[in-house]
Protein backbone atom coordinates (compact mmCIF):
# COMPACT_ATOMS: atom_id res chain seq x y z
CA UNK A 1 0.00 0.00 0.00
CA UNK A 2 1.09 3.27 -1.21
CA UNK A 3 0.81 6.91 0.97
CA UNK A 4 0.89 10.21 -0.36
CA UNK A 5 -0.25 13.53 0.26
CA UNK A 6 -3.41 14.88 -1.52
CA UNK A 7 -3.08 18.38 -3.73
CA UNK A 8 -5.12 19.89 -0.43
CA UNK A 9 -2.42 18.72 1.78
CA UNK A 10 0.30 20.57 -0.53
CA UNK A 11 -1.83 23.77 -1.42
CA UNK A 12 -1.94 23.66 2.95
CA UNK A 13 1.82 23.94 3.36
CA UNK A 14 2.23 26.00 0.82
CA UNK A 15 -0.43 28.66 2.72
CA UNK A 16 1.44 27.82 5.96
CA UNK A 17 4.48 28.46 4.48
CA UNK A 18 3.88 32.17 3.27
CA UNK A 19 2.47 32.77 6.43
CA UNK A 20 5.25 32.18 8.25
CA UNK A 21 7.58 34.19 5.49
CA UNK A 22 4.98 37.07 5.78
CA UNK A 23 5.00 37.22 9.74
CA UNK A 24 9.37 37.33 9.64
CA UNK A 25 8.73 40.02 6.73
CA UNK A 26 6.79 42.57 8.37
CA UNK A 27 7.41 41.53 12.15
CA UNK A 28 3.12 40.93 12.50
CA UNK A 29 2.46 38.35 15.10
CA UNK A 30 -1.12 38.43 13.60
CA UNK A 31 0.01 36.18 10.75
CA UNK A 32 2.29 33.89 13.41
CA UNK A 33 -1.39 32.95 15.11
CA UNK A 34 -3.44 32.67 11.60
CA UNK A 35 -0.77 30.30 11.29
CA UNK A 36 -0.96 28.04 14.20
CA UNK A 37 -4.58 26.17 13.05
CA UNK A 38 -2.92 25.00 9.57
CA UNK A 39 0.21 23.82 11.70
CA UNK A 40 -2.67 21.70 13.78
CA UNK A 41 -3.99 20.51 10.86
CA UNK A 42 -0.94 19.25 10.01
CA UNK A 43 -0.10 17.44 12.98
CA UNK A 44 -3.75 15.81 13.09
CA UNK A 45 -2.48 13.70 9.80
CA UNK A 46 -2.42 9.94 10.67
CA UNK A 47 -0.13 9.12 8.24
CA UNK A 48 1.98 6.55 10.53
CA UNK A 49 -0.67 4.24 11.58
CA UNK A 50 -1.02 1.75 9.68
CA UNK A 51 -3.59 1.24 6.77
CA UNK A 52 -6.54 -0.81 7.68
CA UNK A 53 -7.28 -4.36 7.67
CA UNK A 54 -9.74 -5.42 5.45
CA UNK A 55 -11.03 -8.07 2.73
CA UNK A 56 -12.71 -7.17 -0.63
CA UNK A 57 -14.23 -10.06 -3.01
CA UNK A 58 -16.00 -9.93 -6.57
CA UNK A 59 -18.92 -11.77 -7.63
CA UNK A 60 -20.43 -12.01 -10.94
CA UNK A 61 -24.52 -13.47 -11.79
CA UNK A 62 -22.90 -15.20 -14.88
CA UNK A 63 -19.79 -15.82 -15.71
CA UNK A 64 -20.28 -18.10 -18.99
CA UNK A 65 -22.40 -15.52 -21.45
CA UNK A 66 -22.84 -14.99 -24.76
CA UNK A 67 -21.86 -11.96 -26.96
CA UNK A 68 -25.03 -8.93 -26.35
CA UNK A 69 -25.39 -10.59 -22.63
CA UNK A 70 -24.78 -8.52 -19.46
CA UNK A 71 -23.31 -9.94 -15.82
CA UNK A 72 -24.30 -8.76 -12.45
CA UNK A 73 -20.95 -7.59 -10.55
CA UNK A 74 -21.20 -7.68 -6.59
CA UNK A 75 -18.41 -6.14 -5.01
CA UNK A 76 -18.01 -6.63 -1.09
CA UNK A 77 -16.07 -4.71 1.57
CA UNK A 78 -15.47 -6.46 4.92
CA UNK A 79 -13.67 -4.87 7.28
CA UNK A 80 -11.50 -6.44 10.16
CA UNK A 81 -10.31 -2.71 11.16
CA UNK A 82 -12.70 0.31 11.12
CA UNK A 83 -12.77 1.71 7.39
CA UNK A 84 -13.68 5.12 7.92
CA UNK A 85 -13.77 6.45 4.48
CA UNK A 86 -12.72 3.81 1.44
CA UNK A 87 -13.06 4.60 -2.22
CA UNK A 88 -13.50 1.34 -4.40
CA UNK A 89 -13.23 1.53 -7.80
CA UNK A 90 -13.92 -1.56 -9.96
CA UNK A 91 -11.56 -2.16 -12.83
CA UNK A 92 -14.21 -2.81 -16.22
CA UNK A 93 -11.73 -4.08 -18.96
CA UNK A 94 -12.18 -2.92 -22.36
CA UNK A 95 -14.71 -3.44 -24.60
CA UNK A 96 -16.81 -4.60 -21.26
CA UNK A 97 -18.82 -1.14 -20.03
CA UNK A 98 -21.04 -0.53 -17.03
CA UNK A 99 -24.75 -0.48 -18.35
CA UNK A 100 -26.50 -0.17 -14.93
CA UNK A 101 -25.16 1.23 -11.88
CA UNK A 102 -21.70 2.31 -10.60
CA UNK A 103 -18.12 0.80 -10.48
CA UNK A 104 -16.84 3.45 -8.54
CA UNK A 105 -18.21 4.42 -5.22
CA UNK A 106 -17.24 5.28 -1.71
CA UNK A 107 -17.59 3.10 1.39
CA UNK A 108 -17.54 2.94 5.23
CA UNK A 109 -17.22 -0.24 7.29
CA UNK A 110 -16.91 -0.47 10.80
CA UNK A 111 -15.15 -3.54 12.63
CA UNK A 112 -16.88 -6.63 11.58
CA UNK A 113 -18.97 -5.46 9.23
CA UNK A 114 -19.82 -5.88 5.06
CA UNK A 115 -21.04 -3.94 2.64
CA UNK A 116 -21.12 -4.31 -0.21
CA UNK A 117 -22.79 -2.66 -3.96
CA UNK A 118 -23.50 -3.85 -7.56
CA UNK A 119 -23.43 -2.80 -11.00
CA UNK A 120 -23.77 -4.79 -14.38
CA UNK A 121 -21.60 -4.50 -17.31
CA UNK A 122 -22.44 -5.18 -21.01
CA UNK A 123 -20.58 -7.59 -22.95
CA UNK A 124 -20.35 -6.64 -26.77
CA UNK A 125 -17.56 -8.83 -28.19
CA UNK A 126 -16.21 -12.29 -27.18
CA UNK A 127 -13.30 -13.40 -25.07
CA UNK A 128 -12.00 -13.35 -21.76
CA UNK A 129 -12.46 -10.64 -19.32
CA UNK A 130 -11.06 -10.49 -15.71
CA UNK A 131 -13.19 -8.35 -13.25
CA UNK A 132 -11.53 -9.26 -10.12
CA UNK A 133 -9.17 -6.07 -9.95
CA UNK A 134 -10.01 -2.88 -8.02
CA UNK A 135 -8.06 0.01 -6.65
CA UNK A 136 -8.79 1.37 -3.36
CA UNK A 137 -7.77 4.57 -1.45
CA UNK A 138 -8.14 5.12 1.78
CA UNK A 139 -8.45 8.91 2.96
CA UNK A 140 -7.48 10.29 6.38
CA UNK A 141 -10.19 12.29 8.24
CA UNK A 142 -8.30 15.51 7.53
CA UNK A 143 -7.78 15.16 3.65
CA UNK A 144 -4.75 15.18 3.49
CA UNK A 145 -3.22 12.02 2.96
CA UNK A 146 -4.02 9.02 1.41
CA UNK A 147 -3.22 5.30 1.27
CA UNK A 148 -3.47 3.41 -2.18
CA UNK A 149 -3.74 -0.10 -3.41
CA UNK A 150 -4.52 -2.00 -5.99
CA UNK A 151 -5.98 -5.63 -5.20
CA UNK A 152 -6.36 -8.25 -7.77
CA UNK A 153 -7.90 -12.07 -7.58
CA UNK A 154 -9.09 -14.36 -9.90
CA UNK A 155 -12.80 -13.33 -11.56
CA UNK A 156 -12.87 -14.36 -15.16
CA UNK A 157 -15.71 -13.65 -17.29
CA UNK A 158 -15.94 -15.86 -20.39
CA UNK A 159 -18.07 -14.20 -23.60
CA UNK A 160 -18.38 -16.72 -26.32
CA UNK A 161 -18.97 -15.82 -29.56
CA UNK A 162 -22.70 -15.42 -31.16
CA UNK A 163 -23.93 -18.05 -33.08
CA UNK A 164 -26.08 -18.45 -35.75
CA UNK A 165 -28.03 -21.57 -36.48
CA UNK A 166 -27.45 -22.42 -40.35
CA UNK A 167 -29.61 -25.02 -42.02
CA UNK A 168 -27.34 -25.40 -45.41
CA UNK A 169 -23.68 -26.08 -45.20
CA UNK A 170 -21.45 -27.26 -47.80
CA UNK A 171 -21.29 -30.81 -48.37
CA UNK A 172 -17.81 -32.25 -48.71
CA UNK A 173 -16.61 -33.92 -50.90
CA UNK A 174 -15.20 -37.13 -49.14
CA UNK A 175 -16.45 -39.11 -46.69
CA UNK A 176 -14.72 -41.08 -43.92
CA UNK A 177 -15.39 -44.54 -42.46
CA UNK A 178 -17.30 -43.59 -39.57
CA UNK A 179 -21.54 -43.10 -39.37
CA UNK A 180 -22.74 -40.06 -40.11
CA UNK A 181 -25.29 -38.11 -42.32
CA UNK A 182 -23.77 -38.18 -45.50
CA UNK A 183 -24.82 -41.00 -48.37
CA UNK A 184 -21.54 -42.14 -49.72
CA UNK A 185 -20.82 -44.25 -52.92
CA UNK A 186 -19.87 -46.95 -51.10
CA UNK A 187 -22.37 -50.00 -50.68
CA UNK A 188 -23.22 -51.02 -47.41
CA UNK A 189 -25.20 -50.88 -44.40
CA UNK A 190 -28.18 -47.36 -45.42
CA UNK A 191 -31.21 -46.60 -46.29
CA UNK A 192 -30.46 -44.88 -49.29
CA UNK A 193 -30.86 -47.98 -52.37
CA UNK A 194 -27.67 -48.14 -53.77
CA UNK A 195 -28.24 -50.80 -56.49
CA UNK A 196 -30.12 -54.26 -57.45
CA UNK A 197 -28.50 -57.30 -57.98
CA UNK A 198 -28.97 -61.33 -57.94
CA UNK A 199 -28.87 -63.24 -55.05
CA UNK A 200 -25.60 -64.53 -53.59
CA UNK A 201 -24.40 -67.08 -51.47
CA UNK A 202 -24.06 -65.07 -47.86
CA UNK A 203 -26.88 -62.26 -48.72
CA UNK A 204 -29.04 -61.55 -46.06
CA UNK A 205 -32.60 -62.65 -46.59
CA UNK A 206 -33.75 -59.47 -45.34
CA UNK A 207 -32.29 -57.51 -48.51
CA UNK A 208 -34.33 -59.08 -50.80
CA UNK A 209 -36.37 -57.33 -52.88
CA UNK A 210 -39.58 -58.90 -53.36
CA UNK A 211 -41.06 -56.84 -56.48
CA UNK A 212 -38.10 -57.52 -58.38
CA UNK A 213 -37.67 -61.45 -57.90
CA UNK A 214 -41.71 -62.13 -58.78
CA UNK A 215 -40.94 -60.19 -61.81
CA UNK A 216 -37.71 -61.63 -63.14
CA UNK A 217 -38.35 -64.72 -61.37
CA UNK A 218 -35.47 -65.07 -59.80
CA UNK A 219 -33.93 -63.49 -56.49
CA UNK A 220 -32.82 -60.38 -56.02
CA UNK A 221 -31.07 -58.45 -53.56
CA UNK A 222 -31.19 -54.59 -53.06
CA UNK A 223 -27.72 -53.38 -51.72
CA UNK A 224 -27.73 -49.96 -50.08
CA UNK A 225 -25.20 -47.00 -49.85
CA UNK A 226 -23.30 -46.78 -46.59
CA UNK A 227 -23.86 -43.24 -44.44
CA UNK A 228 -20.94 -41.59 -43.33
CA UNK A 229 -19.57 -38.50 -42.20
CA UNK A 230 -16.79 -36.59 -42.85
CA UNK A 231 -13.35 -34.30 -40.90
CA UNK A 232 -13.83 -30.65 -41.81
CA UNK A 233 -11.28 -28.30 -40.56
CA UNK A 234 -11.88 -24.81 -39.64
CA UNK A 235 -9.10 -22.77 -40.48
CA UNK A 236 -8.93 -19.04 -38.74
CA UNK A 237 -6.41 -16.02 -40.42
CA UNK A 238 -5.33 -14.33 -37.63
CA UNK A 239 -2.41 -12.48 -39.67
CA UNK A 240 -4.18 -9.20 -40.17
CA UNK A 241 -7.32 -8.01 -39.32
CA UNK A 242 -9.29 -4.76 -40.03
CA UNK A 243 -12.29 -2.74 -38.75
CA UNK A 244 -13.13 -2.08 -34.94
CA UNK A 245 -14.34 -4.53 -32.43
CA UNK A 246 -16.90 -6.08 -32.33
CA UNK A 247 -17.61 -6.28 -36.03
CA UNK A 248 -13.95 -6.51 -36.82
CA UNK A 249 -13.34 -9.02 -39.97
CA UNK A 250 -11.32 -11.26 -37.29
CA UNK A 251 -14.75 -11.00 -34.71
CA UNK A 252 -16.67 -11.89 -37.62
CA UNK A 253 -14.91 -14.54 -38.76
CA UNK A 254 -14.27 -16.43 -35.44
CA UNK A 255 -18.53 -15.99 -35.08
CA UNK A 256 -18.63 -18.10 -38.44
CA UNK A 257 -16.37 -20.11 -37.32
CA UNK A 258 -18.68 -21.17 -34.12
CA UNK A 259 -21.23 -21.43 -36.52
CA UNK A 260 -19.85 -23.90 -39.20
CA UNK A 261 -18.70 -25.64 -35.88
CA UNK A 262 -22.22 -25.98 -34.26
CA UNK A 263 -24.03 -26.79 -38.05
CA UNK A 264 -21.33 -29.77 -38.28
CA UNK A 265 -20.79 -31.21 -35.11
CA UNK A 266 -25.26 -31.49 -35.26
CA UNK A 267 -24.18 -33.31 -38.74
CA UNK A 268 -21.94 -35.97 -36.61
CA UNK A 269 -19.14 -35.01 -38.11
CA UNK A 270 -15.34 -34.52 -36.81
CA UNK A 271 -14.63 -30.94 -36.13
CA UNK A 272 -11.40 -29.43 -35.91
CA UNK A 273 -9.61 -26.05 -35.77
CA UNK A 274 -6.51 -24.57 -36.95
CA UNK A 275 -5.45 -20.67 -36.41
CA UNK A 276 -3.21 -19.93 -38.87
CA UNK A 277 -1.07 -16.62 -37.78
CA UNK A 278 1.73 -15.15 -35.40
CA UNK A 279 1.97 -19.08 -34.08
CA UNK A 280 -0.07 -22.17 -35.24
CA UNK A 281 -2.50 -23.79 -32.72
CA UNK A 282 -4.72 -25.87 -33.60
CA UNK A 283 -7.46 -28.87 -32.25
CA UNK A 284 -7.55 -32.75 -33.98
CA UNK A 285 -10.94 -33.19 -35.01
CA UNK A 286 -13.52 -34.87 -32.79
CA UNK A 287 -17.05 -35.44 -32.33
CA UNK A 288 -19.65 -34.97 -29.27
CA UNK A 289 -20.49 -31.86 -27.05
CA UNK A 290 -16.96 -32.11 -25.56
CA UNK A 291 -15.72 -31.13 -28.74
CA UNK A 292 -18.28 -28.28 -28.86
CA UNK A 293 -16.59 -26.63 -26.03
CA UNK A 294 -12.97 -27.13 -26.87
CA UNK A 295 -13.47 -25.76 -30.14
CA UNK A 296 -15.13 -22.64 -28.04
CA UNK A 297 -12.88 -22.24 -25.84
CA UNK A 298 -10.12 -22.30 -28.40
CA UNK A 299 -12.20 -18.97 -30.29
CA UNK A 300 -11.72 -16.97 -27.19
CA UNK A 301 -7.88 -15.63 -27.32
CA UNK A 302 -8.06 -15.63 -30.74
CA UNK A 303 -6.22 -12.48 -32.23
CA UNK A 304 -3.67 -10.93 -34.34
CA UNK A 305 -0.20 -11.76 -33.57
CA UNK A 306 2.79 -9.75 -34.42
CA UNK A 307 5.77 -11.98 -35.41
CA UNK A 308 8.52 -12.18 -37.85
CA UNK A 309 8.24 -15.94 -38.41
CA UNK A 310 6.40 -16.37 -41.69
CA UNK A 311 4.53 -19.72 -40.53
CA UNK A 312 3.32 -22.34 -43.79
CA UNK A 313 0.99 -24.61 -43.72
CA UNK A 314 3.63 -27.55 -44.59
CA UNK A 315 4.71 -27.72 -41.05
CA UNK A 316 1.18 -28.45 -39.65
CA UNK A 317 1.04 -32.23 -37.99
CA UNK A 318 -0.65 -34.34 -40.22
CA UNK A 319 -3.19 -34.67 -37.79
CA UNK A 320 -4.03 -31.45 -37.81
CA UNK A 321 -5.16 -31.49 -41.48
CA UNK A 322 -6.35 -35.40 -41.89
CA UNK A 323 -6.51 -36.53 -45.58
CA UNK A 324 -9.80 -35.79 -47.92
CA UNK A 325 -11.03 -33.55 -44.94
CA UNK A 326 -12.80 -30.72 -45.75
CA UNK A 327 -10.72 -27.09 -45.19
CA UNK A 328 -13.27 -24.55 -44.27
CA UNK A 329 -10.43 -20.92 -44.23
CA UNK A 330 -12.41 -17.71 -42.58
CA UNK A 331 -10.22 -14.72 -43.91
CA UNK A 332 -9.85 -11.22 -45.18
CA UNK A 333 -7.18 -12.59 -47.44
CA UNK A 334 -5.22 -9.38 -46.81
CA UNK A 335 -2.07 -11.05 -45.95
CA UNK A 336 0.10 -13.07 -49.51
CA UNK A 337 1.40 -15.84 -47.09
CA UNK A 338 -2.21 -17.13 -46.56
CA UNK A 339 -3.28 -17.12 -49.87
CA UNK A 340 -0.01 -18.78 -50.77
CA UNK A 341 -0.86 -21.04 -48.20
CA UNK A 342 -4.83 -21.63 -49.41
CA UNK A 343 -3.24 -22.54 -53.08
CA UNK A 344 -0.76 -24.94 -51.61
CA UNK A 345 -3.72 -26.96 -50.29
CA UNK A 346 -5.51 -26.64 -53.09
CA UNK A 347 -2.34 -28.35 -54.74
CA UNK A 348 -2.48 -31.05 -52.50
CA UNK A 349 -5.96 -32.28 -53.21
CA UNK A 350 -7.92 -31.23 -49.95
CA UNK A 351 -11.07 -29.88 -50.66
CA UNK A 352 -10.98 -25.82 -49.85
CA UNK A 353 -13.88 -23.23 -49.49
CA UNK A 354 -13.13 -20.03 -48.40
CA UNK A 355 -15.61 -17.67 -46.79
CA UNK A 356 -13.51 -14.05 -47.55
CA UNK A 357 -14.96 -10.89 -45.11
CA UNK A 358 -14.99 -7.82 -46.82
CA UNK A 359 -12.36 -5.83 -45.34
CA UNK A 360 -13.82 -2.63 -47.15
CA UNK A 361 -16.85 -3.50 -45.45
CA UNK A 362 -15.39 -3.88 -41.93
CA UNK A 363 -13.72 -0.38 -42.66
CA UNK A 364 -16.49 1.70 -44.04
CA UNK A 365 -18.40 0.49 -40.70
CA UNK A 366 -16.06 1.41 -38.34
CA UNK A 367 -15.67 5.25 -39.83
CA UNK A 368 -17.67 8.59 -39.91
CA UNK A 369 -19.32 8.15 -43.59
CA UNK A 370 -17.76 10.81 -45.72
CA UNK A 371 -17.17 11.07 -49.51
CA UNK A 372 -13.52 10.45 -49.22
CA UNK A 373 -13.43 7.26 -47.14
CA UNK A 374 -16.60 6.02 -48.92
CA UNK A 375 -14.34 6.38 -52.32
CA UNK A 376 -11.52 4.89 -50.48
CA UNK A 377 -13.22 1.83 -49.70
CA UNK A 378 -15.19 1.33 -53.01
CA UNK A 379 -11.20 1.61 -54.78
CA UNK A 380 -9.88 -0.75 -52.69
CA UNK A 381 -13.29 -3.95 -52.90
CA UNK A 382 -12.78 -3.71 -56.64
CA UNK A 383 -8.74 -4.01 -55.57
CA UNK A 384 -9.86 -7.15 -53.44
CA UNK A 385 -12.08 -8.77 -55.80
CA UNK A 386 -9.28 -8.73 -58.28
CA UNK A 387 -7.37 -10.61 -55.68
CA UNK A 388 -10.24 -13.00 -55.39
CA UNK A 389 -10.60 -13.53 -58.95
CA UNK A 390 -6.93 -14.36 -59.44
CA UNK A 391 -7.48 -17.35 -56.20
CA UNK A 392 -10.39 -18.26 -58.19
CA UNK A 393 -8.57 -18.90 -61.48
CA UNK A 394 -6.45 -21.29 -59.09
CA UNK A 395 -9.12 -23.56 -58.41
CA UNK A 396 -10.05 -22.00 -54.97
CA UNK A 397 -13.75 -22.09 -54.38
CA UNK A 398 -14.52 -18.43 -52.56
CA UNK A 399 -17.48 -16.85 -51.36
CA UNK A 400 -17.90 -13.44 -50.30
CA UNK A 401 -19.09 -12.28 -47.42
CA UNK A 402 -19.81 -8.69 -46.37
CA UNK A 403 -20.20 -9.45 -42.51
CA UNK A 404 -24.26 -8.84 -42.41
CA UNK A 405 -25.79 -11.01 -44.80
CA UNK A 406 -26.94 -14.48 -43.13
CA UNK A 407 -24.65 -17.41 -43.50
CA UNK A 408 -27.55 -19.51 -44.29
CA UNK A 409 -28.42 -17.86 -47.34
CA UNK A 410 -24.83 -17.45 -48.56
CA UNK A 411 -24.13 -20.81 -48.08
CA UNK A 412 -27.32 -22.35 -49.51
CA UNK A 413 -26.20 -22.32 -53.20
CA UNK A 414 -23.10 -24.87 -51.95
CA UNK A 415 -24.78 -27.82 -50.51
CA UNK A 416 -24.93 -30.17 -52.74
CA UNK A 417 -23.06 -28.72 -55.81
CA UNK A 418 -19.54 -26.79 -55.47
CA UNK A 419 -18.07 -25.28 -59.27
CA UNK A 420 -14.24 -25.99 -58.86
CA UNK A 421 -14.28 -22.53 -60.52
CA UNK A 422 -16.62 -20.74 -58.43
CA UNK A 423 -18.27 -17.58 -59.79
CA UNK A 424 -18.91 -14.52 -56.99
CA UNK A 425 -22.03 -14.98 -55.03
Amino acid sequence: MIGRATPEAFALAALLGWLLFLAILVDRPELLVAAIPLAIAFLSVDRWRGPPRFRLSHAASETQLAEGGRSAVTVSLAAHDRVPLAEILSVVPHPLHVVAGNNRTVQHAEVGHETSWSFAVGCPDHGRFDLGQAMVRFWDRSGLWVRETRIAEPLTIAVYPAVQPLLHVPQPLHTQSSFGNYVSARLGEGIEPGELRPFAPGDRVRRINWRATARRGELYVTRFQEERNADIVLLLDTLSDCGAPPHSTLDQSVRAVASLAQAYLARRDRVGFLEFGGYLRWISPGTGGRQAQALIEALLPSATHFSYVAPRLDRVPPRALPPQALVFALTPLLDKRFADALTDLVARRFDVIVLATSPAEATRRSHVATVTDDLACRIWALEWRASLDRLRRQGVVIVEWDGMTSLDVLLAPLTHTRPQLAARL
